[in-house]
């Protein structure tokens, strides 16, 4: 019975933790203002791609559907080896406000992303960048929106959180955990504190000041950092810069993995973050007696008819308090909340997730990305965010 008490109320203080941190993400980091800004200096829209021929070409015509002429496009083939290069071209050759950069080789010591990007910032024109994946779709006049917002916060740094759609069943089931777990592990809510510690980057959306950006020292501080996303927003704070986050959901879109293979293989990154194969281990058996204990009370609930009532009623309570801190989740970010139903199931994927891709990285001694492989050492060595 002692066990029984004891598995409970650790559970129960980790959802009540959990539903905090994201109750007050929800006050800090606000819904991006609606509407049309004033005119603002030129921003170059720089967007790396390696083989993602597939959603390329619909997303750049919804960026392209921003008839702004204060707009640049720079799209990086980063050594693609199907159609990309091709339809970016056809871009180019459709609206003047693109240009293409074809590369084929990888210098060492770079991330293939992280290079793409620095490359095109080198042909940028713009007095700020936007690093931005290929393969988001955004609604034309959230541009304007962004600067105007950044004006008004007097910010170097934006970065605009998506939504995600379509996808895999199984990254559908386990996003609401995923976002549970990235508030808590980079402490979301402090996002847009100027007093923090912390910063937050988006992949999808990352708008900086040129100037923020150079005195940051560039993307040569990120050249190795598997998050180079949440690195842009670190070294702008560090450097003394303003950043801010913002929730874009209404506007800005994306299909995160196409497959449940891609899925699985775009999770291993995460496995640099251990800090080597003792590392690995560690977070490993944490990672398992975490989860068996938020897990915990659904499957004591499970066997009701047995349990004394003084331990039945607060595990069902704990669950309740479960459903609906995955459902603060969920309607947030504007992900799937019909499969917060399900979270226990969504809960025990996201361990085997994290356990297959630890193990995979023990064994290769390094993380595949982008087509690449990393040591272990040098993503660590490369590091400028800890998670």
């Amino acid at each position: 019975m002692f066990l029984i008490w004891l598995l409970i109320s650790s559970s129960l203080i980790l959802w009540t933790a959990l539903c905090f941190m994201l109750i007050r993400t929800g006050l800090q980091v606000r819904s991006l203002v609606g509407g049309v800004g004033p005119e603002h200096p030129l921003v170059s829209v720089i967007c790396p791609a390696r083989d993602e021929a597939d959603e390329l070409e619909s997303a750049m015509q919804s960026r392209l559907a921003d008839p702004s002429t204060d707009l640049e496009f720079i799209l990086v083939d980063d050594r693609s080896s199907d159609a990309t290069g091709a339809i970016m071209d056809r871009f180019a050759q459709q609206d003047a406000r693109v240009r293409v950069l074809h590369l084929k080789e990888l210098p060492t010591g770079w991330l293939g992303k992280v290079h793409a990007q620095q490359k095109g910032i080198e042909l940028a024109k713009g007095d700020w960048i936007l690093l931005s994946d290929a393969d988001v779709h955004v609604t034309a006049g959230l541009m304007s929106s962004t600067m105007g917002w950044a004006r008004d916060q007097q910010a170097d740094h934006v970065a605009l959180m998506p939504r995600i759609a379509g996808g895999p069943v199984l990254m559908r089931m386990c996003l609401a955990v995923m976002m549970i777990v990235l508030v808590a592990a980079t402490k979301l809510w402090k996002a847009n504190d100027d007093e923090a510690d912390r910063a937050m980057g988006v992949g999808a959306f990352n708008l900086v000041r040129r100037s923020a950006l150079e005195k940051a020292g560039g993307m040569e501080q990120l050249r190795m950092e598997i998050a180079d996303d949440v690195g842009l927003g670190t070294i702008i704070r560090e450097s003394g810069g303003r950043s801010r986050l913002a929730v874009a959901t209404d506007r800005l879109s994306v299909v995160w993995y196409r497959s449940t293979r891609d899925f699985l293989q775009g999770m291993e990154k995460g496995a640099a973050k251990a800090g080597g194969r003792m590392g690995l281990v560690i977070r490993s058996l944490t990672i398992l007696l975490l989860t068996l204990v938020l897990v915990a009370p659904f499957a004591l609930v499970s066997t009701w008819i047995h349990l004394p009532i003084g331990a039945a009623i607060p595990a069902l309570i704990t669950c309740i308090l479960a459903i609906v801190t995955g459902m603060i989740s969920a309607i947030r970010f504007g992900l799937p909340w019909i499969w917060v139903l399900v979270l226990p199931v969504g809960l025990l994927l996201t361990l085997m997730i994290a356990l297959r891709s630890f193990l995979l990285a023990f064994i290769r001694g390094g993380v595949r990305w982008r087509g690449d492989t990393h040591s272990l050492d040098s993503a660590q060595e490369g590091e400028r965010v800890r998670i």
